[in-house]
């Protein structure tokens, strides 16, 4: 049996290896326009997100949790398709409000005591800093953004690692005559191609199922702030742990309207 030293000494070793690692910087933030229908279509992707069997069987699971929580069911569409249509659904008959509703409690049901335990072991209550200060916040923000990476690919596609930062900086290190590289505060994750997006078409789905419930979550349920930053104009997401989001009526990324692919651009709009 592995010693509870041993464990602590591959983690420490891991937390080191993944701080090491180079990351690349965050995207830039997106163009900002009027209105949504304004903003271009995505270009066509080259390389579709390929769902392995992992990613079907967590697809299903957030399926089910998500239908038991909305009353929304279309078994006779499977898969993404189906649970796209049933968003949409939920979405025509009760609003981009109760989007919000159901998919906070689909998270929180799905996440159990996790959030829990990590409070416990990662944030305290410090008067100084607020009522959620994380203890040694990097390290944990960097941890949540690896997890994410390698558990939500079924749910958004393609993540890629990156600093909360959208520059890198060098320095010169005179011993070795090599270029040492900065890329920031690690934290950052960049969804390539977010399929909540991508099969919607729609930025009140994207807003209200993904972005504001996902940041509440983490802010209310882990103590960890988080931002989420899509960007319609090319279908990416860019998610910085640690980084407090701006309110979404203040957010002028996220334009009034809707986009021009929308299904319910002619249904009076999904605002």
């Amino acid at each position: 049996m592995v010693s509870c030293a041993g464990v602590f000494f591959i983690c420490a070793n891991l937390s080191w290896a993944l701080a090491l690692r180079p990351i690349a910087p965050a995207s830039p933030p997106p163009t900002i326009y009027q209105t949504a229908s304004s903003i271009p279509d995505p270009p066509p992707q080259l390389e579709p997100f390929k769902p392995t069997f992992f990613d079907d069987v967590l697809l299903s699971i957030f399926r089910w949790t998500l239908q038991r929580q909305s009353g929304v069911s279309i078994p006779h569409l499977q898969g993404f398709d189906g649970m796209m249509a049933e968003l949409h659904e939920l979405r025509r008959t009760k609003g981009t409000d109760e989007l919000e509703r159901v998919s906070l409690q689909t998270m929180t049901a799905l996440a159990g005591p996790i959030p829990f335990l990590y409070r416990v072991l990662f944030v305290q209550s410090d008067e100084a800093d607020g009522p959620s200060a994380n203890r040694n916040s990097y390290p944990t923000a960097y941890a949540l953004a690896w997890f994410a990476k390698y558990l939500l690919p079924f749910l958004v596609g393609e993540m890629t690692l990156t600093s909360t930062s959208t520059t890198i900086t060098t320095a010169h290190n005179e011993t070795d005559n090599t270029d040492i590289f900065n890329t920031g505060i690690g934290g950052g994750l960049l969804v390539e191609r977010c399929r909540v997006l991508e099969g919607s078409n729609c930025k009140g789905i994207c807003a209200k199922m993904c972005k504001v419930p996902t940041e509440r979550f983490f802010a209310e349920r882990w103590g960890m702030p988080l931002s989420m930053e899509p960007n319609f104009e090319t279908g990416s997401c860019q998610l910085r742990f640690g980084v407090v989001p701006l309110p979404l009526e203040e957010d002028a990324t996220i334009p009034s309207g809707c986009l021009g692919r929308c299904p319910a651009a002619g249904e009076g709009g999904c605002d």
